[in-house]
């Protein structure tokens, strides 16, 4: 039935999964921190340069002007981090799903392969209950392949509806930006 080489593969299966992912998670931390440290980085340049600027304002005027061209270069910044923050977990959420379904599809095939070698063994005359056994994996490996599907299909309108949102906000901000000239 069940072989010492099948236990060995599983954990060494199951060992390469968790070093897969703990390398996965640790990349995505240091993208993050990359991120995080440039984004702090620039704000405080950023920061210094506006009151730079503050200080040699002449007048409560010239101090208005230099605060509102600073709210834009403030506001491109926060959307293209946030931007960068989403497609790196859209990223690393990808490859966590492919490793999944690459994993659930090994271990559906080793079930079967598995069922098929048990099926092998089985007394005479349980030919239907083999039969009903194999037909409820078909339904089940079925059950999966729709939910899977439709898990993408959630996932792409998320995703369409998120860009569309993006492009209304920039519409947005192009049409603020231009009733201001």
């Amino acid at each position: 039935m069940f072989k010492i080489d099948q236990f060995s593969a599983a954990n060494e299966a199951a060992i390469n999964q968790f070093t897969y992912f703990a390398q996965l998670s640790l990349a995505n931390v240091e993208r993050f921190a990359e991120l995080s440290l440039g984004a702090a980085r620039d704000s405080v340049e950023q920061a210094t340069a506006h009151a730079q600027s503050l200080a040699g304002a002449k007048d409560v005027q010239e101090v208005i002007a230099l605060n509102s061209a600073a709210l834009e270069p403030v506001m491109k910044r926060a959307y293209a981090y946030s931007r960068t923050a989403y497609d790196s977990a859209a990223e690393t959420n990808n490859e966590v799903k492919r490793a999944i379904e690459k994993q659930t599809a090994e271990f559906n095939r080793a079930a079967v392969a598995a069922l098929e070698e048990a099926f092998k063994y089985a007394p005479s005359g349980s030919e239907g209950v083999v039969d009903n056994v194999k037909t409820a994996i078909a339904a089940a490996q079925s059950a999966y392949n729709n939910i899977a599907s439709i898990n993408k299909q959630i996932y792409d309108t998320v995703e369409k509806t998120d860009d569309q949102n993006v492009a209304t906000v920039e519409s947005a901000t192009s049409k603020a930006k231009a009733k201001k000239r």
